[in-house]
């Protein structure tokens, strides 16, 4: 009898959910902007709608389901299912695992977003595993996900990983979680837009405003489009960006002496071409001859699907799972 997995991506901007197979195929997914609300009741129904039609559209009954694996934004504590603090969803202390576990029924496996990437990476991203291996997502926010020795790193609460509240710059811009200098307050996507955004205040972004469509926010994407094409201040604008990505990869790779660093998320991935050499470079500058040696660092080639090539994984080398 064949049996499918249902897995969900939680995330600040989208809520992704999709049906795989037991080789990690996403067979059909549905891509929603997370409820403008924000609520996680809220969300939590905007959910189940979505895996309910993806069911109905496969024809799924219970007995076809091997199991359900979820991403969500962290810090999350990870033995009571329980979103702490989300800077990006403003959800506080929500038992997520209970109130999805109530809607989906099931066997439901859940973890923060990015531990699961570094999964859907680990088991589907190459060709062989790498078993020390660092992921990192550049998109809404910053975070990641650290496999030393094959086994994720979850920590005492399962905060483990939370990458993009590393201090890169000291005093600088402010952070959803209310600190200043995160790595994600000066580089995520939303970062970027922000400056981008400061630069056509004062007068500076005409190039990265004429890249933006009619009635369209401008992002990180446009801010690339003009960098590529030359235009000085938004080279500096992502230069500043890889600059910090740089130093914070660095100093994973210094501490964790991983043999991969892979990074994802729509702004890393849309601005692969500019960030890369930047943070290869200050890898170059700042890491150990030894650690760099062997290392590799590269793009995900699983796109927008990691999370779910990671739910797949998560349930797949559950030994609770149906089989």
């Amino acid at each position: 009898m064949r049996k499918f997995i249902i897995a969900v991506d939680i995330g600040g901007s989208k809520v992704l959910c999709g049906v795989l197979n037991r080789n990690g195929e996403v067979l059909m997914h549905s891509r929603e902007t997370t409820c403008a609300a924000g609520h996680p009741q809220a969300v939590i129904e905007q959910t189940e709608r979505m895996v309910e039609e993806l069911k109905l559209a496969m024809g799924l009954k219970k007995k076809d389901i091997m199991g359900t694996g979820v991403g969500v934004p962290g810090p999350l504590d990870y033995q009571a299912g329980i979103v702490e603090e989300s800077p990006n969803l403003r959800w506080l202390k929500y038992p997520v695992r209970e109130e999805l576990s109530k809607r989906l029924g099931g066997k439901l496996l859940l973890d923060k977003d990015t531990n699961v990437a570094a999964w859907g990476e680990y088991y589907y991203g190459s060709n062989r595993k790498y078993r020390h291996l660092i992921y990192i997502t550049v998109s809404t926010g910053v975070g990641g996900g650290i496999i030393v020795d094959g086994r994720l790193l979850h920590g005492l609460n399962g905060g483990g990983g939370e990458i993009g509240h590393m201090v890169v710059a000291p005093g600088g811009s402010r952070c959803g979680c209310g600190r200043r200098g995160c790595l994600e307050a000066v580089a995520s996507g939303t970062a970027i837009a922000r400056e981008a955004n400061a630069l056509i205040a004062r007068g500076k972004g005409d190039m990265i405003l004429a890249n933006v469509g009619p009635g369209q926010p401008v992002s990180a994407r446009e801010a690339g489009q003009a960098a590529r094409q030359g235009d000085e201040e938004a080279l500096r604008l992502i230069d500043q960006a890889g600059h910090y990505l740089g130093m914070g990869i660095a100093n994973l790779v210094n501490i964790f002496n991983p043999e991969k660093v892979v990074l994802g998320g729509g702004a890393a991935l849309g601005l692969h071409d500019l960030l890369l050499p930047i943070i290869q470079n200050e890898v170059i500058n700042n890491v150990f001859s030894l650690h760099r040696r062997d290392l590799k660092i590269e793009m995900t080639r699983l796109g927008d699907d990691i999370v779910l090539a990671g739910c797949a994984a998560m349930v797949l080398n559950n030994p609770a799972a149906g089989k």
